[in-house]
């Protein structure tokens, strides 16, 4: 379906200048004297083309911001510019009227316009604005959908390349009402020129080449040595096929040597390398993280390349134990991408190995029954410890300097144990091991000599006297004890008002030593 709206027979162009804007039609440009124009008309000429798509009339399609107040203000900008000729303020009015046409069927189901954003061979979705009548969007690459985009609540579509863009390819964008094609749009792709065939026009083909390195760079400038924020591997793959169909091997070997230089600058951009120091005498591995494509890595010792092996993902891990044997070796670790490009190096700092000494200083003898850790003291570089029980290792637990403090209540047992201590610097070299010595259990015995009748309503507390090793007393109500308390040499003291209540209550008073061990029992009398 055609929207009838007048037919532009020339677009506008703003042509700066003495630093100023003017508004000339292209078919009246060379007859007409061009003048500095006034503030006024490029206010004017700015205001009308901002109504469209890439600020081009000739585009058809208008911008989503643009709305009837953008055009009334663009209109009286016209109406009111001086140093204009009435050719170019009627190009002007043909513009605005234009942009009135397009306005009135906006958001209609007539409106068919469409309009594509200029792309980059490295774009990773073509963008655009689309009329209402336009129900879905495809992208097409030499004639051939290969997409479908999404449409915007705003009026704008994007449609994913998923590198369907090749060098050379045509590609445009086909506006759809229902099953039904009714707009298609080129889009304007750069680095996407197709190479020569070689030998056919080598000039041509130079200049081409030429040009696409340039526009690697910084500046356009390769002695720059710094690439523009837009370079990608897609752009540096273009100049590589450009250059491929040049015939000239003088200037074909010194534009290589350029976008080498680039593809250098663009591996070293696009991955990070971070190693850690080698350890001679306790590393194994040279280690390090890194981000990017690695596939691939080796280790350079003064000038020796080995193997190279794969990575794990974001993980750099390389064994080094027999091949770093100096703290003056030159070390050079390199990454490399999955064709055996490389991508980055990475100089390995080796550190020299590092000598602990010193040992444990003292240990207490380790009482049975009493005790619940061995302890003592170190001096030096002791970073953990372990107690072996009869031959049987324990876990090796970190110290507190200057203290040595390790759990062994439920380990050692009896006073025949064979018992030793060992400290380990931090990387698990053994700095020293010593024979803890085991005091033999010692007997305790203890008794209750007495306890005065229990009172209920009148007495708090069981009463009485003991003699020997007690360390505390616990009272056993019909059968449920309660809490040991501690005892004061030599009298007997157990709170019992809240539970001893009955005189057929049946209550023990038990003895224990200070380990735990019942030394004696007795029956408590309870009267009223």
């Amino acid at each position: 379906m055609k929207t009838p709206m007048k037919k532009i027979v020339s677009f506008l162009t703003v042509t700066s200048i003495l630093g100023m804007g003017i508004v000339t039609p292209f078919n009246v440009l060379s007859e007409t004297p061009v003048q500095a124009a006034s503030a006024s008309s490029k206010m004017a000429s700015d205001a009308v083309v901002a109504l469209f798509a890439n600020n081009n009339p000739s585009t058809n399609v208008l911008k989503v911001t643009t709305d009837q107040q953008a055009i009334d203000s663009a209109q009286q900008l016209v109406n009111l510019a001086v140093g204009i000729t009435e050719d170019v303020r009627a190009n002007m009015q043909v513009a605005i009227d234009q942009a009135k046409d397009l306005l009135k069927i906006r958001n209609t189901p007539a409106d068919y316009s469409l309009f594509a954003d200029d792309a980059d061979i490295t774009s990773v979705a073509i963008t655009g604005i689309m009329g209402k009548g336009i129900t879905s969007v495809r992208l097409l690459i030499d004639g051939v959908a290969k997409a479908t985009g999404t449409l915007h609540p705003d009026g704008t579509y994007s449609i994913s390349t998923n590198d369907f863009i090749t060098q050379g390819s045509k590609v445009e964008v086909a506006g759809y009402n229902g099953t039904s094609e009714v707009s298609r749009k080129t889009v304007r792709v750069s680095n996407n020129e197709k190479p020569l065939v070689p030998g056919t026009n080598d000039t041509l083909a130079k200049k081409m080449a030429s040009d696409a390195i340039l526009n690697l760079f910084q500046n356009n400038n390769p002695s720059t040595n710094t690439l523009k924020p837009t370079t990608a591997q897609k752009t540096i793959d273009f100049a590589q096929n450009l250059i491929n169909v040049v015939i000239d091997p003088v200037v074909k070997a010194n534009m290589q040597k350029e976008l080498d230089n680039a593809q250098v600058l663009l591996n070293a951009a696009n991955i990070s390398l971070t190693v850690t120091p080698f350890k001679l005498g306790s590393d194994n591995y040279v280690t390090g993280q890194f981000s990017g494509d690695v596939a691939k890595i080796s280790l350079t010792v003064n000038n020796k390349e080995g193997v190279k092996v794969g990575v794990t993902p974001s993980v750099l891990k390389y064994y080094a134990k027999n091949v770093i044997l100096k703290d003056t070796d030159d070390v050079l670790l390199t990454a490399y991408d999955t064709k055996g490009t490389v991508l980055g190096t990475k100089k390995v700092t080796v550190e020299k190995q590092v000598v602990t000494t010193r040992s444990i200083d003292s240990i207490t003898p380790f009482k049975i029954g009493t005790d619940n850790y061995v302890t003592g003291k170190y001096s030096g570089d002791v970073a953990k410890i372990s107690l072996t029980v009869n031959g049987v290792e324990g876990t090796k637990v970190g110290v507190t300097p200057p203290d040595l403090k390790y759990y062994a209540k439920g380990v050692i047992l009896k006073d025949t144990d064979i018992v030793k201590l060992t400290a380990y610097d931090v990387t698990g070299k053994v700095l020293d091991t010593e024979t803890v010595t085991i005091a033999k259990q010692v007997v305790t015995s203890g008794f209750i000599t007495s306890i005065a009748p229990f009172k209920i309503g009148t007495d708090n507390y069981i009463t009485g006297q003991y003699t020997g090793d007690v360390a505390k007393i616990s009272l056993t109500v019909n059968g449920v004890e309660g809490v040991k308390v501690p005892v004061t040499p030599p009298a007997i003291k157990y709170y019992a008002k809240t539970v001893i209540l009955n005189t057929t209550d049946k209550a023990v008073l038990t003895a224990y030593d200070i380990t735990g061990k019942v030394l004696d029992t007795k029956i408590v009398s309870a009267t009223k």
